[in-house]
């Protein structure tokens, strides 16, 4: 306590010296918190969506043909699906695919192009103004088209009200979207997508609804068998149980790796720190001699002493922490409102934090404090 109390004392009298000296610790210490902050909630949000596929009455069985074929037709039928509404403690069975796009091709006069082709739904990423009509007109015959297929269909003319002919049926242009390489060109309502293209799409997913209180675990290695025995694409392809929990598992662990490598290069800034703590801990020791010399000569040991300043340089490290934590603090605050995401400061995050800067004040205050201490007695005396 009274080492505290004599490092507070010493900080406190040359304050604007010693913010200096903590600036290069607040700094690395707001970044380390943001990098932790933005990664964990975006692991968070992440397994938090994963984790919607796995409720407790819920079993989702994969099908994964062998053929290379990408227009294979293989999957779960619906005789596979009554094979497992059989399965005891299985209340329903909806079969669905993996993919809710498909491939069609377009035409318009003589022009013809082929692309990925979806229903509109409302997190899809086009104004309201152009989706809410697709979205409340279920079976409408109207599409909205990606401006870059619209410049391939139609060249520099306008596409808005034009007809385009999708397999041997003729839709009508209502707007247009910007896209990325990635998305879907095509969006059309959710009730003619699913009558004209759904029932073409293979089905590889069988999603099992279970009564409640029943075995999750016991009751899909039961439906697994059962299809693994008697589906009718059993030579086909190959059958099993998707487990998102895993997959939450192993994103985890990959996405938490990252995130510490991140963190770690932005800790190398606390090194830079820890050297100017060391040489403000020097200066610190060449101006306090007098003082080292009559505690000494009331009979303080040299561990008294080397406690005293390595005292010193933790208190002053962690101060710099502190405030490091408070500044990232606010600047997640604002982080936050310009991401998807929420930014997440965790305990854990806080008290490394901590535990880093009161290592740096242990390690680059060590070798000025046991100078301190191993100043011999006769030569501080004479300076005085």
């Amino acid at each position: 306590m009274e080492n505290l109390t004599i490092a507070l004392r010493s900080i406190r009298k040359n304050k604007n010296r010693n913010l200096l000296t903590m600036l290069g610790i607040i700094i690395g210490i707001a970044s380390v918190i943001c990098i932790l902050a933005v990664g964990d909630g975006f692991t968070q949000s992440i397994t938090k969506s994963l984790g919607k596929d796995n409720a407790s009455n819920k079993v989702t069985l994969s099908y994964t043909s062998s053929s290379d074929d990408a227009n294979s037709k293989d999957g779960f039928t619906q005789g596979d699906a009554s094979l497992l509404q059989d399965v005891p403690g299985v209340t329903s069975v909806k079969l669905s695919s993996y993919s809710d796009s498909t491939t069609g091709k377009l035409t318009y006069r003589n022009k013809k192009a082929s692309t990925e082709i979806t229903s509109i739904k409302d997190k899809t990423k086009v104004s309201s103004s152009k989706k809410n009509a697709l979205i409340s007109d279920t079976n409408s015959t109207n599409i909205l088209l990606s401006n870059r297929m619209a410049k391939k269909l139609f060249g520099g003319d306008s596409a808005i009200n034009k007809p385009v002919t999708i397999g041997q049926d003729v839709y009508t242009v209502s707007g247009t979207f910007g896209a990325d390489e990635y998305d879907a060109n095509v969006y059309m309502s959710k009730g003619t997508y699913n009558r004209i293209f759904n029932s073409q799409n293979s089905k590889n997913l069988a999603k099992l609804t279970l009564e409640n209180g029943q075995n999750k675990k016991k009751v899909g290695k039961a439906a697994l068998k059962k299809i693994k025995a008697n589906g009718e694409f059993k030579h086909q392809g190959k059958y099993g149980i998707v487990d998102p929990t895993k997959s939450m598992k192993e994103f985890s662990k990959v996405l938490n790796s990252i995130t510490y490598f991140v963190a770690l290069v932005a800790g190398i800034s606390l090194l830079i720190a820890g050297i100017g703590v060391m040489n403000v801990m020097y200066i610190t020791v060449s101006e306090r001699r007098n003082e080292i010399g009559i505690r000494r000569a009331f009979g303080a040991t040299c561990n008294n002493i080397r406690n005293q300043f390595l005292t010193e340089s933790i208190v002053l490290c962690v101060i710099g922490g502190i405030l490091g934590i408070i500044i990232g603090y606010l600047a997640v605050l604002v982080i936050n409102a310009f991401l998807p995401f929420k930014a997440v400061i965790t305990i854990y995050s806080i008290l490394l934090a901590l535990i880093v800067s009161s290592a740096v004040g242990l390690l680059f205050g060590f070798i000025p404090s046991n100078k301190a201490a191993k100043s011999p007695l006769v030569g501080l005396l004479k300076e005085e």
